[in-house]
């Protein structure tokens, strides 16, 4: 069974004023309203719901969450910010990319759990069980995901981080 990627409607930050963002939600087919789901977080999202690209989350996740090696997962993908009026060209080079990501504070997991979590919540059923909540990113994307485990361990419990540089950049 196929789960399902939903482009969300571009994002207006509190917690990172003045920045939008794109971001994408990702439901497993055999999601269901009565059971909380777990949830992973990507940072650069738009390098993680590629059909084509060397992650193929939905794909991956579509395999394992049938095969019963995964709980039932809802992926949540979310580009860094921008100030800009007009989405950047590339979402590699949008202007709060490095203060976001590479900030060693709790900035980043204050505006997932504050602002994403909550609003994906309003759609789906989430967990609250840390063990069962994951957040991922490269490279600067790494940095972040393991800052909001080290920062807010009770809300995120597992990490992938690739080619994470972990210093403030």
């Amino acid at each position: 069974p196929r789960g399902s990627v939903v482009k969300m409607p571009e994002w207006n930050s509190k917690v990172f004023p003045g920045t939008k963002r794109e971001w994408w939600i990702y439901v497993p087919a055999q999601y269901r309203a009565d059971a909380a789901a777990a949830v992973m977080v990507f940072q650069d999202g738009h390098d993680y719901v590629r059909t084509n690209g060397g992650w193929r989350v939905a794909a991956v996740f579509d395999n394992l969450i049938h095969k019963g090696e995964m709980p039932v997962t809802i992926g949540v993908f979310l580009n860094p910010g921008h100030s800009g009026k007009s989405r950047p060209q590339s979402p590699w080079r949008v202007s709060n990319r490095s203060f976001e990501y590479d900030t060693l504070t709790d900035q980043y997991v204050r505006f997932l759990l504050e602002e994403m979590l909550p609003e994906v919540s309003r759609r789906f059923r989430l967990t609250e069980d840390p063990k069962l909540r994951a957040i991922g990113g490269a490279s600067s994307g790494g940095i972040c995901a393991w800052t909001v485990a080290w920062e807010r361990p009770d809300a995120f419990r597992k990490v992938l981080s690739t080619i994470g540089s972990f210093t403030n950049i």
